[in-house]
């Protein structure tokens, strides 16, 4: 009995739970109605993401758009003409061999040693010229010792190579070319030639070296005031009177194209001939090399034009009306444009302003059509 007893004491016995196992885990929403809602919520949102993200790119893709950009557009007037300065001409004191002891674009002071000009050549050709001189020199030693000539004078044997200073009498930028334009400026006039007269008059250029060979009264070198040049040119009867009148203009020349510079009017008049207009600007801003230059275009500013800047594809022609399609509130809509310039792959218009959303294929998509 014992025995018996003790095996019923040692039996498990089984005792109800109280509902908190997996069943009940797998039933939380039903005595939890919150949670529910909550992950119902959250995963009505990340739908919504998802599905703005998808529709976004795909409506992006079908109606590309683009906003119009704001311009200024210069309108120009080209002309051809030539530049000149207030400047001197410095002329060779004496004759012999120049050697320049400034460069061409430097400015330089009042009483700048500019040149030196010898009696004879430097460095080799010194030596040659003292060597001929002895020679002479011993052949009039041995003319004299036949003939007893007692009265001749020797000095111009003795080679001496004497050195003339040429200074500047007055600052301003050096230029080495002469080309016969010196004689203009705004102390004694301004040359007014088309491109036409100017090839007729065959102007020619020289550009003295060191150690070249000059004459008294020969031109050396000129002196420029680079702080103010001048632009002369004759204009068709139709350009003068767009740029006639005005005060100052914007001028853009070929070489510089990139740098626009004022130009203040300082004389203008009519050919009697044609109708022609001569007019001459001033200008105080320096460009590259322009000390330089002689002859030059320019484009002459005469109006600026401020619109709306469209791709050119954007543009179509419905019932004889030129516009775009632009989208406002997702509803594309059909709005007429002035077109007031073409360039190569975009138009200039006005009626439009940076708000309008401007369909770039306007053949994909209709007037009233909603995104």
């Amino acid at each position: 009995m014992s025995r018996k007893k003790q095996e019923k004491k040692g039996h498990l016995k089984v005792i109800e739970g109280s509902g908190l196992g997996a069943g009940r885990e797998t039933e939380w929403y039903k005595k939890n109605p919150t949670y529910l809602l909550l992950f119902l919520l959250a995963f009505f949102l990340l739908a919504q993401i998802l599905i703005g993200w998808v529709w976004g790119t795909v409506n992006q893709k079908v109606i590309a758009t683009v906003s119009a950009s704001k311009e200024v557009v210069n309108m120009t007037s080209s002309t051809w003409g030539l530049i000149t300065f207030d400047e001197e001409v410095i002329l060779a004191p004496c004759p012999g061999f120049v050697y320049y002891h400034v460069e061409e674009g430097v400015r330089v002071p009042v009483g700048k040693e500019l040149a030196a000009i010898m009696d004879f050549p430097l460095d080799e050709d010194e030596k040659e010229a003292e060597e001929k001189g002895v020679m002479e020199y011993y052949e009039e030693i041995k003319r004299w010792f036949l003939h007893g000539d007692r009265g001749m004078d020797y000095s111009p044997f003795f080679h001496r190579n004497e050195e003339t200073v040429v200074a500047a009498p007055l600052a301003g930028l050096v230029n080495l070319q002469i080309d016969g334009f010196e004689k203009y400026g705004p102390t004694s006039g301004f040359p007014y030639l088309t491109e036409d007269e100017y090839q007729e008059k065959k102007f020619s250029e020289k550009r003295l070296e060191s150690g070249e060979k000059v004459y008294r009264y020969m031109p050396l070198l000129r002196i420029m005031n680079n702080y103010y040049w001048y632009y002369s040119t004759v204009l068709s009867a139709e350009q003068g009177e767009l740029l006639a009148d005005k005060s100052t203009v914007n001028l853009y020349f070929s070489f510089a194209p990139e740098t626009p510079v004022w130009g203040e009017r300082v004389e203008v008049r009519e050919r009697e001939s044609n109708g022609d207009v001569e007019i001459t600007w001033r200008i105080n801003r320096s460009l590259p090399d322009f000390y330089s230059r002689r002859l030059s275009n320019a484009d002459i500013v005469y109006k600026d034009i401020e619109g709306m800047l469209v791709p050119i594809d954007a543009v179509l022609e419905i019932d004889g009306k030129k516009g775009v399609f632009v989208v406002d509130k997702g509803l594309v809509s059909f709005l007429e444009v002035v077109i007031v310039m073409e360039r190569e792959n975009s138009i200039l218009v006005e009626n439009l302003n940076p708000d309008h959303r401007i369909v770039l294929k306007p053949e994909s998509v209709r007037e009233g059509q909603r995104f």
